[in-house]
């Protein structure tokens, strides 16, 4: 069955990790849209055991990766990835720099 308190004290930590900026808290909120917010809360919560251990056993600290690493990994950009997808959708897209100035009229 397992340890009650420690699955308890973990999914609190869990919820709690979910509302930072952090590594943690970013791979919540990429997964809650696909598996629903108690499911992700365990899966991190199962993440935090495993840094713990992690750890325990190398006795190195916890060197936290960034709340934009999974945006990093990326091999294509969200941009692309928006302008993919409504080239399939039949849109024609023109991209312009948001910083271009604009002729004024007179």
């Amino acid at each position: 069955m397992g340890n009650k308190a420690l699955k308890t004290a973990s999914l609190e930590a869990a919820w709690a990790a979910s509302r930072t900026r952090t590594f943690l808290g970013s791979k919540f909120w990429s997964m809650v849209g696909r598996k629903g917010k108690k499911k992700v809360a365990t899966a991190i919560a199962h993440k935090i055991l495993v840094i713990a251990y992690h750890i325990l056993e190398t006795g190195k600290p916890y060197n936290e990766i960034g709340a934009d690493f999974l945006e990093k990994r990326r091999s294509i950009s969200t941009e692309e990835l928006m302008v993919r997808r409504l080239t399939k959708l039949g849109y024609n897209i023109v991209r312009t720099p948001e910083n271009q100035t604009k002729a004024k009229p007179a």
